[in-house]
């Protein structure tokens, strides 16, 4: 099993399950969301977050997870990384 396989069963794991998601999006800018995985296929995940009221999709590889661009936190806690 290597890394990519790893990252997907992890991805799929928390499928519909209620995450944050924190983004690195460079120059030492991070920007978190809430909400949900929700279809995986196979290169790219789908993201399901709730800005404003409104549900918004976006899309993010797994490769994303490998280097860890993203990370998944539970909703709850802040410190405590369960992908990366």
């Amino acid at each position: 099993m290597n890394r990519m396989d790893i990252a997907k069963k992890r991805a799929e794991l928390l499928q519909n399950k209620e995450v944050k998601l924190q983004v690195n999006e460079g120059r030492n800018r991070f920007v978190c969301y809430e909400g949900k995985i929700k279809d995986l296929y196979p290169y790219v995940f789908t993201f399901e977050a709730f800005l404003f009221g409104e549900n918004r999709l976006m899309s993010f590889s797994y490769v994303d997870l490998m280097t860890k661009r993203i990370k998944i936190f539970p909703p709850d806690e802040k410190s405590q990384n369960v992908l990366s």
